[in-house]
């Protein structure tokens, strides 16, 4: 499953990412904390959308469009 980077609020057009909650190769679970994205105007903690390994493609202090893949979990 590829993993996005979100719309946090309307007007948003990139976030970056200021936390990964886990390393590459690690298990997470559907509804665990995943990453941390900041906006202009805010940090918001984004959630596992599914259950599997997790492997990051983007990187802490990278700042991603809306919609461009960050990460995949093999489900």
């Amino acid at each position: 499953m590829k993993i996005i980077m979100p719309h946090i609020g309307m007007s948003m057009s990139e976030g970056k990412i200021t936390r990964w909650y886990v390393n590459n190769g690690d298990q997470i679970k559907e509804g665990e904390p995943l990453l941390d994205v900041e906006t202009e105007k805010l940090t918001s903690t984004v959630d596992s959308p599914a259950t599997g390994i997790f492997k990051a493609i983007a990187n802490v202090g990278d700042i991603i469009a809306c919609d461009a893949e960050i990460a995949e979990i093999e489900t």
